[in-house]
């Protein structure tokens, strides 16, 4: 598969996993955490995969998906009925695959810039500590390598870890941290306090680091696939929801991973 035909394929996963998840729960709506999720996957499609398919695709040719993905990012901004995003999603499987099937001998031909670069980048910019610096930068080979290898899940928790080390450094640098510690994102314990920093999740540094300007909404948004994916590390989680990370999960999140490092490393 090329890239444009990966992408297809990574969003008919996704779509799928994701009305898998929602099917699951016996609520009768839509709330919290939960559409969080279903907007990062809408963001997914918007942000990555159609951008693999603009070269070749014409906006008309897209036109009927982008409008189900349309509905689906609106309708996680409020409290929607379960059986809603159920019948969408299936409708989104449904015309994905019969796009990609279609498409075929378009999407064969088709040549397409590859993601990313996994180059090194400077950490020196947050850190100033040598060894966290070769810590990070080993992390993120390893990652790139474990992408590369099909190693899908290691390469996602590893993925989190990352993150946490790279937003970490970003607040431990600085020399008024008041901005941070006074974030309406910021973790509160029950009397209000802000925990310290060894206590924040994945989330909350993200959460943080968009409410202060460091990240875009767009990568704030579809973080939480990173987040939701990593905690897969747990084998009984991964039981319950009956999900695997696939190798092409594994690039996608990367992609994204990349780029919340990469604003957070800019001055």
């Amino acid at each position: 598969m090329n890239n444009a035909d990966e992408s297809i394929y990574a969003a008919i996963q996704e779509v799928q996993r994701l009305r898998t998840r929602t099917k699951k729960k016996k609520t009768l709506q839509v709330k919290g955490a939960e559409r969080d999720i279903i907007r990062a996957t809408a963001l997914a499609w918007f942000n990555n995969h159609r951008k693999q398919l603009t070269v070749v695709f014409t906006k008309s040719d897209l036109a009927d998906i982008d409008k189900l993905y349309q509905w689906t990012f609106q309708a996680s901004h409020k409290t929607t009925l379960r059986s809603s995003y159920v019948d969408v999603f299936k409708q989104i499987a449904d015309a994905l695959v019969e796009f990609r099937s279609s498409n075929v001998i378009r999407l064969s031909e088709a040549s397409f810039a590859p993601p990313t670069s996994d180059t090194l980048p400077d950490f020196s910019s947050i850190v100033s500590d040598d060894l966290m610096k070769k810590i990070l930068e080993d992390r993120w080979t390893e990652i790139a390598a474990c992408v590369t290898a099909k190693t899908p899940l290691a390469a996602t928790v590893m993925m989190g870890g990352l993150l946490e080390g790279v937003l970490y450094a970003r607040i431990d640098k600085l020399a008024d941290k008041k901005p941070v510690f006074t974030a309406a994102a910021a973790p509160k314990d029950k009397l209000g306090k802000t925990q310290p920093l060894r206590e924040w999740t994945l989330q909350n540094y993200i959460d943080v680091a968009h409410e202060i300007g460091w990240i875009t909404q767009t990568v704030h948004d579809i973080s939480d696939v990173v987040r939701d994916y990593r905690n897969y590390i747990h084998p009984h989680k991964q039981h319950s929801e009956k999900m695997f990370v696939s190798p092409e999960d594994a690039k996608i999140l990367w992609e994204i991973s990349k780029s919340i490092a990469r604003q957070t490393l800019t001055p």
